[in-house]
């Protein structure tokens, strides 16, 4: 584990993102974006504020930086360890066809709700306007 080849100091100094790609280095193998922030939280010792604090802050990075890319369902990877045809179009399409499964869960679970709200306005024709207003 990489607390174990760097002192205190050199953790300390270690940029997050340098942290990350060291820990995905030694695990050989992808991490989910949690346990991987996760684990630079624990080797730089961050306190639950300052975990709250960075989170964004390493998801952009991890974002920006040219080392990473993630392999779908927030599961992040060194670049390097893809070829690029792999990082390019199947990824994508990989992606998208998961994005789409998702949103069209998330439609059918958003019809059922609906159907609950119409039932709850069927009445809505036998209401007495009138008699509420003077109430």
């Amino acid at each position: 584990m990489a607390s174990q080849k760097y002192t205190d100091a050199q953790l300390e100094k270690m940029s997050m993102i340098d942290l990350a790609g060291k820990i995905l280095g030694e695990h050989k193998k992808e991490l989910s974006f949690k346990d991987l922030f996760n684990e630079v939280a624990e080797l730089k010792k961050f306190t639950d504020n300052q975990k709250k604090d960075l989170l964004a802050r390493f998801y952009t990075d991890l974002n920006i930086d040219g080392r990473f890319m993630t392999v779908g369902s927030n599961v992040w990877g060194l670049k390097r360890w893809y070829p690029v045809d792999q990082t390019t179009e199947k990824s994508l399409a990989e992606s998208r066809k998961r994005d789409q499964e998702e949103a069209l869960e998330e439609e059918y679970i958003d019809e059922d709700e609906t159907e609950d709200d119409e039932q709850e306005y069927e009445n809505y024709d036998e209401l007495d306007f009138d008699k509420i207003e003077e109430d």
